[in-house]
């Protein structure tokens, strides 16, 4: 497979009047073509900043540093607005979390979509408005036409979330950013978005960063999964590894608090994840997890915790041994939940 993004030591500073914020400390991610990458973490983990800075969008004064930032083997790395304006829609597109935001409620959905295209590929007005009418079909929304004439607040929420993936597959790009998809949708609309994103990825072969807190939408569509806390890789591995086989006691925590169809009893307490996230400054001197993990041990505070193998590609940030872990009570219940 053709390596579509390459990250190593990402770093991203934002520098406040109470000092220095460190939300992304020095993490490695790479994708595939044709393969989705889901980025996993709860609120203020860094995720989404780090699926910005793949299309340099991280808001000034925020400061983007990495060993490696490549995409398709060339460096995004101090580049000008000039060349991030040639990649972002024809080669990376981003699908961001509220489509009602992020379509503009003056213009309507036709003149969106057709200025992109216009803008990009250098189509003229008609062949614009045709090219639209097709993406508007083909990710499934009904009477095209009509919908092009109208404004953003006419549209449901699943409909607004169509456009936006048609608006990101309108340039043909080779990698989608897609952050929280699936927000505040239903369940229904929300599998048909999902059932969508991975058939248009089955049929032109692009890659799909995946930016989610959503276990459930991880199993539906991810090859890969990243599990990110407090601005760094916890735990990497392919979908089925982190699923039933989860290595870091945060992702273990992650999958304890999600309730399994036809297993967890009704009315049962799920679990959860005693403590906060600590605050994003200062120097890495620990376990950044140890304060609310249930195994911590005095050496976790011996320094930072390097991302080391477990078994092939499955990565962990733990000092813990593999066989210590699956020997703990609970933990063969916790991965026969999930397979």
């Amino acid at each position: 497979m053709t390596r579509l993004i390459e990250i190593a030591g990402l770093r991203i500073t934002i520098p406040t009047a109470q000092g220095q914020l460190f939300p992304v400390r020095g993490i490695d991610l790479h994708v595939e073509k044709g393969e989705t990458l889901a980025i996993v973490g709860e609120s203020g983990c860094g995720k989404s900043l780090t699926a910005l800075s793949l299309m340099g969008l991280v808001p000034q004064p925020g400061r983007v540093e990495a060993d490696k930032l490549a995409f398709q083997g060339s460096s995004l790395l101090g580049i000008g607005e000039s060349a991030w304006r040639r990649l972002r829609g024809p080669r990376i597109a981003m699908i961001f979390q509220d489509p009602m935001t992020s379509l503009d409620p003056c213009y309507t959905i036709g003149s969106q979509m057709t200025e992109v295209m216009r803008s990009h590929m250098r189509l003229s007005a008609r062949e614009a408005h045709e090219r639209a009418l097709t993406l508007l079909t083909r990710v499934g929304i009904p009477s095209p036409a009509a919908r092009l004439a109208q404004y953003p607040h006419q549209l449901s929420g699943g409909l607004r979330q169509r456009v936006m993936i048609a608006m990101a597959l309108s340039c043909e790009p080779d990698l989608i950013i897609a952050d929280e998809p699936t927000t505040a949708l239903d369940v229904t609309t929300q599998a048909q978005i999902l059932g969508l994103l991975a058939k248009l990825q089955d049929e032109t072969g692009i890659g799909i960063v995946l930016i989610t807190h959503d276990l459930g939408v991880v199993a539906s569509v991810a090859h890969r999964v990243a599990v990110m806390y407090a601005g760094q890789v916890v735990e990497t591995g392919t979908a089925s590894e982190i699923l039933t086989s989860p290595s870091h006691p945060y992702t273990e925590g992650l999958l304890r608090a999600i309730p399994v169809p036809g297993r967890t009893a009704r009315g049962a307490q799920l679990g959860s994840i005693p403590g906060i996230v600590p605050p994003p400054k200062g120097a890495v001197e620990s376990c950044l997890f140890m304060k609310r993990c249930p195994y911590a041990k005095p050496h976790c505070a011996d320094g930072p915790v390097p991302l080391w193998a477990t078994k092939g590609a499955h990565q962990m940030r733990c000092v813990r041994p593999v066989a210590e872990r699956a020997a703990e009570p609970g933990y063969a219940a916790l991965t026969d939940a999930m397979s």
